[in-house]
């Protein structure tokens, strides 16, 4: 019977917080495109690979179209391409640069607004600004331009929680010389942190992309051991990992089952090979009690059985841009659905009273 009781509730849980994400998708709107200009280096691409000059100002203007028979209003912004958590090149939000950076995109370019209202069946043209600093830099300089709708009250009042909101990414590389991307790749290993990785308890380790330099299929293998044995306590190997120039690679490891990290001694053993080349670092940390406790006490997927399925859908939730306090309330209601199988193991486990 107690078996029977504890699935439905999971299922129950599970299903109340699907209605809660689940929002129908309306299709994409609006277009976008960029007017390729003549120091355009791959004609007919649907992304700026421009060669550029010291001091050099010009105009990189893309065109929004509204295909919608009502008045949209869009966010344009730039961005400098960083590396993602799961190695890919990340041109839709700010991530970790190196500090061998010389030049961002971001520092780069400006804009004569940040909101644009497009009438209906109508177009308008923005002129991103770039101006080339002075001084001649090495390798490139990616970024993009991105451009988001913004939800209407009407959208947000219907959807509620979430909002689907579209965003159109266009790439933008910069280099002074033809042979800018023969620059010879390296890396280094940063710092090792704890953090929360999707609400996850987690250790990160920073991998250093130090020169200006796009890394494409580089793998990496990691593992990390009690200090001063040879017993593994994570291991992840990664085949295709992404660099942009001058980022930082947060190469984590996970608590995914909720067991919670431990504090102590540690070593953390890289390898990374790229290009038939091979580089190797080794280094010791070490994860003192107190943060181990709250790196614990905050990750949510600490829930007793129903732990993974909790943590997913909160995962989901965050990835999908759920504002804080959606989050909570699903924390919330599944830290009483647990309670309630908490008191049912209690209730069971008891003695009938015997009869005087």
């Amino acid at each position: 019977m107690f078996r029977i009781i504890k699935k439905l509730t999971i299922t129950i849980v599970l299903a109340l917080m699907s209605a809660i994400l689940i929002i129908p998708a309306a299709a994409m709107d609006f277009s976008v495109r960029p007017d390729l200009p003549e120091n355009q280096r791959q004609n007919g691409s649907a992304f700026f690979d421009l060669l550029v000059s010291p001091g050099q100002t010009q105009d990189l203007v893309v065109e929004i179209n509204n295909l919608s028979e009502k008045e949209i209003v869009v966010l344009v912004e730039t961005i400098t391409a960083s590396t993602s958590r799961s190695g890919q090149i990340n041109y839709t939000s700010s991530g970790e640069m190196d500090e061998t950076l010389q030049y961002s995109f971001e520092d780069m370019v400006s804009l004569p607004d940040s909101h644009f209202s497009i009438p209906a069946e109508s177009s308008i043209e923005v002129p991103v600004t770039l101006t080339v600093p002075d001084e001649p830099f090495d390798g490139v300089v990616l970024g993009s331009i991105r451009v988001l709708r913004e939800a209407t009250e009407e959208e947000r009042e219907t959807a509620g929680m979430i909002v689907n909101q579209y965003a159109h990414v266009t790439a933008v590389r910069l280099i002074q010389s033809e042979t800018a991307e023969e620059i010879a790749p390296d890396f280094a290993l940063g710092e090792i942190t704890t953090e929360l990785v999707n609400y996850r308890a987690s250790i990160v380790a920073n991998i250093r992309n130090t020169q200006p330099v796009i890394i494409k299929a580089a793998s990496a293998t990691a593992t990390i051991y009690p200090r001063g044995s040879k017993q593994a306590i994570f291991e992840y190997n990664l085949e295709t990992i992404d660099f942009a120039p001058n980022s930082v690679f947060q190469y984590s490891f996970v608590d995914e089952e909720g067991y919670g990290i431990e504090a102590g001694d540690y070593t953390v053993v890289i390898g990374i090979g790229y290009d038939g080349l091979d580089w190797s670092f080794d280094q010791d940390f070490t994860i003192e009690a107190q943060a181990a406790k709250a790196l614990n006490e905050g990750a949510l997927n600490q829930f007793g059985q129903v732990r993974p399925e909790v943590a997913e859908t909160i995962a989901s939730a965050a990835a999908a841009g759920m504002p804080l306090w959606g989050i909570i309330a699903i924390a919330v209601g599944a830290a009483m659905f647990t309670a309630i199988i908490a008191l049912i193991i209690m209730v069971s486990k008891r003695k009938p009273a015997i009869a005087a």
